[in-house]
């Protein structure tokens, strides 16, 4: 993020962001008192962001009770064209769902978490389901270290310094050292298994989404541990993991030519 110095940075957007992304999560209505101690600013100047939001049709205010307006979608709408990595996904995501009868997400990495910004449930709902937009630690998540595994050394390096490895469960990789082993395994292999490291009762496997060798994100099968183990997961949801990877790959490129053009021989 740019210096707080910079004569180009606008403090009252910041702020305005900060407020729209206290309502993530589970947080879909809050009083602004509430909204207030989220985000670190007074409560005043949260009230005056979000009369403006109302002014502009993106939140709503009911007896003290702040919320966001569908119109909130229209920020997203680009980055949800026919050609973004989510569009892309949802039809070979489908296919996951009904060959695994799991849920399927596909996540991109920004900072130290993972953001899902795709994913479609299998007819039972998941514990502590996510939805499109929900940030998740990297760290605990196997979507989430199948991307920090591909990262430059000196990428890690930045991200070893500004993450917390907070523990979530007693599985949590919290240590470093430890975090750098498990990373270099998820290389080396292509995938990752996370069992019950972010929810008692949970595990996913998860492999990267690769364009001409960058890894673009990560795509992930969810499951629980009545339903699905390790060796299930590595014996018959990775390879499928692997091919609808390469595939949502492939037809990104030729979707964003823009964005990979051919270097000359």
């Amino acid at each position: 993020m740019a210096s707080d110095r910079s004569r180009d940075h606008i403090q009252s957007i910041e702020r305005g962001i900060q407020v729209l992304r206290a309502f993530g999560g589970h947080n879909a209505v809050l009083r602004a008192s509430a909204v207030a101690a989220s985000v670190g600013l007074p409560r005043p100047v949260v009230r005056r962001i979000l009369l403006t939001f109302e002014h502009l049709g993106y939140a709503h205010s009911q007896d003290g009770l702040w919320s966001l307006t569908p119109r909130i979608l229209e920020l997203g709408a680009g980055y949800f064209g026919t050609s973004s990595l989510p569009e892309i996904a949802y039809p070979i995501m489908a296919e996951m769902v009904e060959k695994t009868s799991e849920t399927c997400s596909v996540g991109v990495l920004d900072g130290t978490d993972v953001i899902h910004v795709a994913r479609l449930e299998e007819r039972r709902a998941l514990p502590d389901a996510v939805r499109v937009g929900t940030r998740l630690p990297a760290h605990a998540t196997a979507v989430g270290k199948v991307m920090l595994a591909n990262l430059t050394d000196g990428a890690l390096d930045d991200y070893f310094t500004v993450a917390s490895l907070e523990r979530f469960t007693s599985r949590t990789i919290c240590e470093p050292a430890l975090l750098r082993t498990r990373l270099d395994d998820v290389r080396s292999r292509g995938f990752d298994i996370s069992i019950e490291e972010l929810h008692p009762g949970m595990l996913a496997a998860a492999v990267p989404i690769v364009v001409d060798g960058s890894v673009i994100g990560g795509l992930t099968v969810s499951s629980t541990t009545d339903r699905a183990s390790e060796l299930s997961l590595t014996d018959t949801v990775v390879p499928l993991l692997r091919d609808a990877a390469e595939r949502i790959g492939r037809i990104y490129r030729i979707a964003n030519p823009q964005l990979y053009r051919s270097v000359p021989a």
